[in-house]
């Protein structure tokens, strides 16, 4: 499979060569998607999902034309190398285009992308994990009155990446998702919360685990209350992190964004923007990362990148086009949602240094705070303001954790956010959008009511 698809790829780049590309690349991908979904132990939906195709881009006097194909079949190639090129031709010049990455550099060897027990996970293997992880929820709900919806995602596929430049690279990737979501119900009380665990490598899947504490948490929030508005210290555990951080700051040092003046951090490289305490790699090449590769969506080999160091701004995340107009290293950063699209710029595996201390231990040093476990909001990427409601928060007082909070949110400009982070503890996880531990930030307001 693998050199079948770098050979569709080389004969693509080859032919729109021939038609007066004086650059050209081809990214193909072949996946197979499955999904399957429970209720209260009847499947309530299952879906598998195969695709592949091809994405041509083609240069020409920085002029550039993309065109892709949902096939892989030889007269689809043709004219979807056809169409980029003709459209290369009638583009506008982009007089900040320089080129298309060479293969001059490098390649690390990354461990633990693909799992064949992923790959070839059989419907009965599936069907059992989810029975197991909604019979762990329902043990911990026992005697309550609860509906729980559970469900698997796997996926596998190959990318194969070729240019003219000497690019030519292909790697299988896989991955699996399980998930627990528990609706509960006590008086005119309903609440809900979810867990999941998310893995390359199958053997580390614990649907027990994520069943119960799915169950947990859902219980947790039941019989919610307000508190009185104030600045005091908030806990961000690891799924809330993900989205502040690992989006809402992530985004941020995406090089385009800054150079187009559209991040809060536009004018801060090289300045202290974060407490000394935090300390954010962007790494590719972890083991088994979720966001792991050998080369990124342009073939570009993938490496570890600093992007906060003792509260310093040292990196940005570039892709080729954002790493020439600036005359800078390349940090392989390129990505796409698929074949069907240009690369853009995205983080890989955006990770916060551990520091010391279980959650426990960060909740009994608040006086009086809140935690927060989830919110959906990010900032506002231009001015970094943060308004995040705590769709699953927690009042602290007395270094104890008394209820569950409603009607409350956080507001916070995402600079000062990063400035007062005062504590980080050391419970990393693995999110679907970064590996990070809790923290604290020391002050920031919280309104309730």
């Amino acid at each position: 499979m693998k050199e079948q698809l770098l050979e569709i790829a080389e004969t693509a780049v080859g032919m729109a060569e021939k038609l007066g590309a004086s650059q050209a690349e081809a990214y193909v991908g072949q996946s197979r998607a499955f999904a399957i979904e429970a209720e209260n132990s009847a499947i309530r939906n299952a879906e598998e999902k195969l695709d592949a195709g091809i994405g041509i881009r083609s240069v020409i006097d920085k002029k550039i034309g993309f065109a892709f194909v949902t096939t892989l079949s030889d007269d689809d190639i043709r004219e979807a190398v056809t169409s980029s090129v003709k459209l290369a031709k009638a583009s506008i010049p982009d007089p900040e285009f320089i080129s298309l990455p060479s293969a001059d550099n490098s390649y690390s060897t990354v461990k633990g992308l693909f799992d064949k027990n992923i790959a070839d996970l059989p419907s009965e293997v599936t069907a059992n994990l989810i029975i197991r992880v909604i019979d762990s929820s329902k043990q911990a709900l026992e005697g309550r009155d609860y509906a729980i919806t559970a469900g698997v995602q796997s996926s596998s596929g190959m990318n194969a990446v070729v240019n003219s430049l000497g690019i030519s690279f292909s790697e299988p990737r896989s991955s699996i998702l399980l998930y627990s979501s528990p609706n509960v119900k006590e008086g005119n009380d309903q609440t809900m919360s979810y867990d999941y665990q998310i893995t390359r490598d199958f053997s580390e899947i614990d649907p027990e685990r994520v069943g119960e504490h799915a169950a947990e948490l859902a219980l947790n929030l039941l019989n919610p209350k307000t508190i009185e508005s104030g600045e005091m210290p908030v806990i961000f555990t690891p799924l809330a992190a993900g989205t502040v951080i690992g989006r809402g700051f992530a985004g941020a040092v995406y090089a385009e964004e800054v150079q187009k003046g559209r991040s809060y951090i536009t004018d801060a490289f090289g300045d202290t923007i974060a407490s000394e305490h935090l300390a954010i790699v962007d790494d590719a090449l972890l083991t088994a990362g979720l966001g792991s590769r050998t080369f990124d969506a342009e073939g570009y080999p993938s490496q570890r990148t600093s992007i906060i160091d003792g509260g310093v701004l040292k990196g940005l995340l570039h892709n080729s086009y954002t790493a020439n107009k600036d005359g800078v290293e390349n940090t392989g950063n390129a990505s796409r949602p698929s074949y069907s699209g240009l690369p853009s710029i995205s983080t890989s595996n955006f990770i916060i240094s551990p520091g010391k201390g279980t959650l426990d231990d960060l909740v009994s040093e608040i006086d009086r705070g809140v935690l927060c476990r989830n919110t959906a909001d990010q900032p506002n990427m231009t001015t970094g303001d943060l308004s995040a409601m705590l769709y699953e928060g927690f009042y602290i007082e007395r270094g104890e954790i008394k209820h569950p909070l409603k009607n409350t949110l956080v507001g916070i400009n995402m600079r000062d956010l990063l400035q007062r982070i005062s504590r980080v503890g050391s419970d990393s996880q693995t999110t679907l959008a970064m590996i990070t531990p809790s923290f604290v930030v020391e002050k920031a307001t919280v309104t309730s009511g």
